[in-house]
């Protein structure tokens, strides 16, 4: 496991084994939200960018191994951005 510092207020990421790195993409469609759970650390980095502080990072001892962010589904800019600039894909 290696610990990257990030630039944005000192975080330190914890980057997982390639075989466990995952993302999770849900609509919640009665709550009106979209939920972006990440353990990659790239992304993590440019969701921080565009999107600002996570609503939850998950952490091991002092580095995060995770973070999520909760998209209201009226935020067209934010959404339109994420899928223009974001990798979520990783393609």
């Amino acid at each position: 496991m290696w610990l990257i510092m990030s630039e944005e207020k000192k975080k330190i990421y914890r980057e997982p084994n390639k075989s466990e790195e995952e993302t999770t993409v849900n609509i919640l469609y009665g709550e009106n939200k979209i939920v972006i759970y990440t353990n990659k650390v790239p992304l993590q980095k440019e969701l921080y960018k565009i999107l600002g502080e996570p609503e939850k990072e998950f952490y091991r001892k002092k580095s995060i191994t995770g973070s999520s962010w909760v998209i209201s589904t009226e935020e067209k800019s934010k959404i339109s951005k994420i899928l223009l600039r974001v990798n979520l894909f990783d393609l």
